[in-house]
């Protein structure tokens, strides 16, 4: 959301004491991801879906997305324990 609703200057990785410096941009760019990863018309059915690998997994797959946002999402919005299906996630380490 920050590389394509603002300023490729900026740097978002920076907090203060109070949370992010720039809290809009970042609230805007949260909301962003947010809609663009699932869809607004399919967020009653993400809040509805049963908390399972495979309700998260068939979710997914009517999104076009891949479980782990799905899980990630859940776990963001406290739907789900972030101690659940982390599985379903992909994971990259740097080297």
């Amino acid at each position: 959301g920050h590389i394509l609703r603002h300023r490729k200057k900026l740097m978002f990785l920076e907090l203060n004491e109070n949370g992010y410096q720039d809290e809009k941009a970042e609230a805007e760019a949260n909301r962003f991801a947010t809609d663009l990863l699932i869809p607004p018309r399919l967020r009653s059915e993400l809040y509805e879906l049963p908390k399972t690998r495979a309700g998260v997994v068939a979710f997914a797959q009517k999104a076009g997305i891949a479980p782990g946002i799905v899980v990630g999402r859940l776990q963001h919005e406290g739907l789900l324990p972030y101690t659940h299906l982390n599985d379903l996630k992909v994971r990259y380490r740097w080297t």
